[in-house]
């Protein structure tokens, strides 16, 4: 285009005659504004996904959802370029997308599901609690309608915000809150995901809105610049991101405990050890805390078996790990997995106790049927002896978390009867030998602070046999201490089982479970702490087809198991009352497993079962003892080396790890430099856009007056850059000017006291001043950048365009 020039125009600032001005449609701009926001929105909402699918772990396929949005996001730019066809196709796919989530609700609420159950099984491994997945409502679905349609509506609902008007604040926001949420659940982001997120935001950021910018390039050459950093990190995170993920596996596991850590500091504060809610029952889960169990008699379990029970019918749920001092966490699922790779190591590890007693029963499997009326936990409580289905509520090494409100197990209810009292010589199986060495390793841990009174206690005590330690611990645990509901709150310096065993001297089942518990691993037993429900064969009662037993509230329960190598983990019951009786004294003293459901083999024979006792089990615990730091069984990076080079040194790291630590130390450079441009950058637009706003405000004199503030401030900082020797005294405008003008050789006499005649107007006259007016002490404001810049030495030019904010061209 062409455009004649002003006779207004100063001479040495303006030259006269026709001049070629680039000037970029607004058309234009806004289709690139358009293409560059809509691929930034799509790599952020991709990044988000990304997250979703491998750092949270759902089950989702991820190119059906990022194709689906690839589409509409195609969809909106056409609909800024084909207009008014465009637009009608952009709302007919919408309308597609809803017909579609509305006939197909039953695949969106399966997918739902299958979201949850992913978000349970998440939090169950980083928490160590039990969460229950509930059962799938369709068999094969992950999600993908699901999150096409969330997705479909997210983009829709940024397009307008972000894509037409650049506002991306609420986008950052939104990503931001998302973020928060994984990583309460646990998420490291060790994946490109959350680098396709932040770079598609900071690219977002730096090309700004469109309203009020007058100089677009600036935006455009931000918006690819920071494309650029994003496909850059991409690229990076992309082949180097397991290597470096690897490598800085030592890193992470730091910052893991620390967060273990204070999330358990968190928990005990909320909690307390007596329990900050009045109406939570312990015997649901681990927690530990001095308030009765709140017990309305209602029944919570129906259990129908086909034979006759002749003992005791323990069903679990919940199975603490480790101590935490007023809680059980739940057994560590990580540790579990990083031990055992296969997928089904859960399943077998927990079925160890039911292929033993089929090996040895001469009857047929029977059948119990549990179905969940009110219980107080999400868990299948399965029976011992039984086999534990093979199915995604397998928990670990520990219990089996499923919330179906009817489960039938097949096994052995009278499991007892077919208990061999001689040891196993051999593994019951492949993965029971390597499962021996990790119970020996994880279900012998102590803490190392607040047990010292009882860790001194079962020093003095010198027993030579896994049979001898059962007789001690039921026996000592018991004697002295009552059965009681009526407890003081525990004091906040105590610990739980110290001030139960020591101090208070009654309880209930939580206390004699949890003390015991304890005591076996302080004497080197292996065990883990159990809670669920008790049924007595009084309670069946015969009908058609077996027997039935509605199991109250009031026979919620806590107890011990112990691991007995071939045989798998044998409860042992702790709490007086609660022994079976066998004909003799009612208030017969209960010792050893004899009393407890199984036999237990003779000290002698006890000696070849491994690993469950040492002649000397105190240098036992201190190799397994806990440190605050490593409450969860991760070990801190200086064991890890220990560990895997197999003695105390250190090996040397090579040349090899000497230059991949050499690249991550450049990495993490490069990203410092890299942000501290994009926070400059950041600045410089921001400036640009307020110093725009105002000198375009509505009010077109104060607009003026606000030009020729910033004309005075260019004169202050080109005397700063060097550029002017001096700023005359500013006495009067007009006065002003003239010196001014004399002082600058290239300004021709007249020009700068033209445009303090305007200001003068503007600010003193009756009448508003024209656009015409504010255009043209704008463009006098720009030819002095202009002027300045091209005077300037190469070393000031970076402060003048950056940390001034002034325009270059």
């Amino acid at each position: 285009m062409r455009r004649q020039t002003e006779e207004w125009y100063p001479t040495g600032i303006q030259v006269a005659g026709e001049k070629k001005i680039k000037i970029e449609s607004r058309r234009r701009q806004q289709k690139h504004g358009v293409l560059l926001r809509c691929v930034y929105l799509y790599l952020c909402m991709v990044g988000t996904i990304l997250t979703f699918r491998l750092d949270i772990g759902m089950k989702f396929r991820v190119l059906p959802v990022a194709g689906v949005l690839l589409l509409f996001v195609l969809l909106a730019i056409l609909k800024s370029i084909w207009r008014p066809w465009g637009r009608w196709v952009y709302r007919g796919a919408y309308l597609l997308i809803f017909l579609t989530g509305g006939l197909g609700w039953k695949h969106l609420a399966a997918g739902w599901q299958a979201a949850e159950n992913s978000i349970r099984h998440q939090l169950s491994v980083y928490y160590g609690v039990t969460l229950a997945e509930k059962t799938p409502l369709l068999s094969g679905e992950r999600g993908e309608l699901l999150l096409i349609v969330i997705f479909a509506l997210f983009f829709w609902s940024m397009e307008t915000a972000v894509v037409r008007k650049g506002r991306a604040g609420l986008l950052v926001a939104s990503e931001i809150l998302i973020v928060l949420l994984e990583l309460m659940c646990g998420c490291r982001f060790l994946q490109p995901g959350i680098f396709l997120i932040g770079g598609s935001l900071l690219a977002l950021l730096a090309m700004g809105q469109n309203h009020g910018v007058s100089n677009q390039r600036i935006l455009y050459r931000s918006g690819l610049w920071a494309g650029g950093l994003v496909l850059c990190l991409s690229l990076l995170a992309g082949p180097a991101g397991s290597m470096l993920a690897k490598q800085t596996n030592g890193w992470n596991e730091w910052l893991y405990q620390k967060v273990q850590k204070k999330t358990s500091e968190i928990s005990r504060a909320m909690e307390s050890q007596n329990g900050l809610f009045g109406n939570h029952n312990p015997t649901a889960d681990g927690s530990l805390n001095n308030y009765p169990v709140e017990q309305k008699d209602e029944i919570d379990l129906t259990v129908h078996t086909s034979g006759k029970p002749v003992h005791n019918m323990y069903l679990r749920g919940f199975t603490g790990g480790t101590y935490q001092g007023n809680y059980w966490s739940g057994v560590d699922q990580k540790d579990f997995a990083d031990a055992f790779s296969e997928a089904d190591s859960g399943w077998q590890v927990q079925n160890i106790l039911y292929r033993y007693i089929g090996s040895r029963s001469s009857e047929g499997e029977g059948t119990v049927t549990v179905t969940r009326e009110n219980p107080g936990g999400d868990y299948g409580y399965i029976p011992y002896g039984c086999a534990v289905p093979d199915d995604e509520n397998v928990q670990a090494d520990g219990c089996y978390a499923s919330a179906g409100k009817e489960i039938s197990y097949q096994g052995y209810v009278n499991w007892t009867e077919w208990m061999d009292p001689q040891p196993s010589k051999d593994a019951e199986s492949e993965i029971e030998s390597a499962y021996r060495e990790y119970v020996a390793k994880e279900y012998l841990k102590v803490p190392v602070e607040g047990l010292d009174r009882l860790r001194s206690y079962c020093e003095q005590q010198n027993l030579q046999s896994v049979q001898e330690v059962i007789d001690f611990v039921v026996r000592d645990v018991q004697e002295g201490r009552t059965y009681s509901m009526d407890l003081e709150p525990v004091p906040a310096d105590r610990d739980f089982a110290e001030y139960f065993f020591f101090d208070q001297k009654k309880g209930y089942c939580i206390h004699y479970a949890t003390t015991a518990t304890l005591m076996f691993r302080l004497l080197g037993v292996p065990a883990r702490y159990v809670t669920g429900y008790v049924v007595t064969p009084e309670e069946f009662t015969e009908d058609g087809d077996g027997y039935t037993a509605q199991v109250p509230d009031t026979q919620a329960h806590a107890w011990v198991e112990v691991y007995r190598s071939g045989k798998g983990w044998i409860p042992v019951e702790v709490t007086p009352g609660y022994q079976e009786n066998t004909g003799g004294n009612e208030n017969q003293e209960v010792t050893g497993e004899e009393s407890t459901l199984t036999p237990e083999p003779t000290a002698e024979q006890s000696q070849e079962a491994t690993p469950e006792l040492t002649e000397t089990p105190q240098p036992e615990q201190e190799e397994v003892s806990l440190t605050p730091e490593s409450e969860n069984g991760q070990g801190t990076e200086e064991q890890e080396t220990n560990t895997e080079n197999g003695s105390g040194e250190q090996r040397p790291e090579g040349i090899g790890h000497a230059f991949l630590k050499l690249f991550v130390i450049l990495l993490i450079l490069v990203g410092l430099a890299g942000g501290s441009v994009g926070i400059v950058a950041l600045r410089r637009k921001q400036i640009l856009q307020e110093r725009n706003s105002c000198f375009f405000q509505k009010d077109i004199n104060r607009g003026i007056c606000e030009i020729s503030y910033a004309i005075y401030g260019i004169f202050q900082d080109a005397k700063e850059a060097g550029v002017l020797q001096e700023v005359p005294e500013q006495n009067d405008d007009r006065e002003f000017a003239r010196q001014t003008e004399k002082i600058l050789p290239w300004m021709e006499e007249g020009t700068y006291t033209a445009i303090v005649e305007l200001v003068e107007r503007a600010s003193f006259g009756p009448d508003p001043l024209t656009k015409k007016d504010r255009t043209r002490c704008y463009q006098f404001y720009e030819s002095l950048e202009q002027q300045f810049w091209t005077q300037m030495p190469k070393q000031k030019r970076s402060w003048w365009k950056y940390m001034k904010a002034y325009k270059t061209s």
